[in-house]
């Protein structure tokens, strides 16, 4: 996107055009005043001409009336007659009588003189205030051709600016082009891939089948066989005799027997189905856990225990048969979002909102390690089934990371394409799963730490939490879309989509769980329903509520099938229980 700037030219001749205009208006102000001004000072100078010109003839009649006045003292002192004395007297009257105008008409030019004395006083004032505004003006004027160049500085640097991210946006576009046709033929080698290993499945399925025909007919000759030897020890003694010896020998039938025992205890259809695990009808015991909400509650592997936490930072551990609290774990500095049980069940890790990871020592309550590297939110913690030593986690900095619990650091960080809001460890031991913002779900190698599959639009909206069922590993996933599925971890194929007319996920982090024999999935809703659905029919089994219930934000299942544990927003965690 490129940034409009102001053309440098205009702008300056803008800043100009208002100068002037701003200019005129002040001068426009003060035209009059100068005028008088201009006025007062012309008259002033004719004034001062007009009064020189009184003075010099005022001198001239003094200096008559002295030269008449030392002439009367000598006609007196003389003999002179008494007309040239009277003349001269009238001539000295004579020039007085001309002499008072004179010094009347000095009289007020001195004070028009005072006048425009005062006025030109005035008039300096109004000039030095003038002046005082013209200098600030030509400082104004100054400073906004200081910004004015400054603003131009910050155009051209601007422009520069912007033309790197011209540059750099033309990049990234190659970029993602390029990652686009990478992503697109990725994308045509794993579809190639998937239907090479759904080929090789299907061929390893005609296989299995055509030695299951084959030990079927093998069994059928062996038994023919012995049907024929058992004739023949009839006909004769010796020969029955010879004939029990080689049955006595580790048969044929038996060797066929033993490939049909050890290949139903590979996972195919002769496995022992799992117990049955109840419905729940009823709350057992509603207990007050958490001050401000409980978010997680977490099974270890027998059942024996159960830990919840929430938004009061500390980690509860209960007995799950009685409902009882059986001790606390401290030292979250945030909300905790999630809680799991180590392989050996003698730890138990915290995810929180203070970037951080805690181990703790069920048996001494001691925090055993700290385990930092992530820079947002921890949202979901997971410990693998399969050993003690490692954990997964998965934060809203984009992150997955591998976790040595032996040691206490970080063995490998996975980026991801979206925010991860929960993560999962696999029955395989080096897979993992985990439900994004994008709404897509990832499998990851950790070996490697690359994505090894995806199911891209499983939900219209972000996963909240994904859980692995313990008896097949089929992957559950809930969205805020209001919807639970089921993925099959083969073929990362949907087997299953739950919903309900009033189910809706509270919380983006809603957790839902699956039932120990795999046969009913449940999660909560923010109705305060806890919904239980059939994992074959997708219908809803039970829908449970009690008196007094908060929005439901996670749940868990007993390894044992009992109880079922849901998490409530008021921080109450509720047993539910079958009749």
């Amino acid at each position: 996107m490129e940034i409009a700037m102001p053309n440098d030219t205009s702008f300056v001749a803008d800043i100009h055009k208002q100068l002037v205009a701003r200019n005129a208006v002040e001068v426009h102000a003060f035209a009059e005043i100068t005028s008088d001004y201009q006025r007062c000072l012309d008259q002033l100078r004719d004034l001062r001409v007009r009064n020189a010109q009184l003075d010099k003839e005022a001198a001239e009649l003094r200096r008559e009336s002295v030269e008449l006045s030392h002439a009367a003292q000598e006609a007196r002192n003389g003999v002179a007659n008494s007309q040239e004395v009277a003349d001269m007297r009238a001539e000295v009257s004579k020039l007085k009588d001309e002499l008072a105008p004179v010094y009347r008409d000095k009289a007020r030019l001195t004070e028009e003189l005072m006048q425009c004395r005062e006025s030109l006083a005035r008039v300096r004032d109004i000039n030095e205030k003038h002046s005082q505004a013209l200098d600030e003006a030509t400082g104004r004027i100054r400073d906004l051709q200081s910004r004015n160049k400054e603003l131009s500085q910050q155009v051209d640097n601007e422009r520069a600016t912007q033309a790197v991210a011209a540059s750099e946006l033309e990049t990234s576009r190659h970029e993602r082009a390029e990652a686009e046709q990478k992503l697109n033929k990725l994308t045509a080698d794993n579809d190639q891939l998937v239907q090479r290993l759904v080929e090789m499945k299907a061929t390893e399925v005609e296989r299995m089948n055509e030695v299951n025909r084959t030990c079927d007919e093998m069994l059928k000759s062996a038994r023919s066989m012995e049907r024929q030897a058992a004739q023949q020890a009839q006909q004769s003694a010796n020969s029955l005799r010879h004939t029990s010896s080689i049955l006595r020998t580790p048969s044929l039938s038996g060797a066929l027997r033993g490939m049909r025992i050890r290949g139903g205890e590979t996972g195919g259809e002769g496995a022992a189905p799992a117990a049955a695990t109840p419905v729940p009808e009823k709350a057992t015991k509603s207990v007050p856990a958490h001050d401000g909400g409980c978010f997680t509650c977490a099974f270890d592997r027998s059942g024996t225990h159960m830990a919840t936490g929430g938004a009061d930072k500390v980690v509860k551990l209960w007995d799950p048969a009685t409902g009882a609290n059986t001790g606390s774990l401290r030292g979250m500095l945030d909300t905790i979002l999630e809680v799991s049980f180590t392989a050996d069940q003698k730890h138990l890790l915290a995810a929180g909102g203070d970037q951080a990871l805690r181990m703790w020592d069920i048996t001494s309550g001691r925090v055993r390690h700290t385990l930092t590297g992530h820079t947002g939110k921890v949202s979901s913690v997971d410990c693998s089934p399969s050993s003690s030593l490692r954990a997964v986690s998965s934060g809203t900095d984009r992150t997955i990371k591998v976790w040595d619990l032996n040691k206490g650091y970080c063995l490998r960080t996975i980026m991801c394409h979206s925010s991860c809001n929960s993560v999962r460890c696999t029955r395989d031991e080096h897979l993992i799963c985990s439900g994004h913002f994008d709404g897509t779900l990832r499998f990851w190698d950790i070996r490697s730490g690359n994505m090894a599959n995806e199911v891209t639009g499983l939900h219209t909206q972000q996963i909240c939490s994904v859980q692995i069922g313990a008896r097949d590993g089929t992957v559950l996933t809930c969205g805020k879309d209001n919807l639970l599925k089921t993925v099959n971890p083969q073929t990362f194929e949907v087997k299953q989509t739950f919903r309900a007319p009033q189910f809706s996920v509270g919380t983006i982090w809603c957790t839902a769980c699956i039932s120990p024999d795999g046969r009913h999935v449940a999660a909560g809703s923010g109705n305060g329903s806890l919904f239980v659905w059939n994992m074959e029919t997708a219908a809803v089994a039970q829908e449970l509520k009690h008196s007094g219930c908060q929005p439901i934000l996670a749940s868990a299942w007993g390894p044992t099938g009992r109880p079922l544990v849901s998490c409530e927003k008021n921080g109450t965690v509720t047993f539910w229980s079958s009749r």
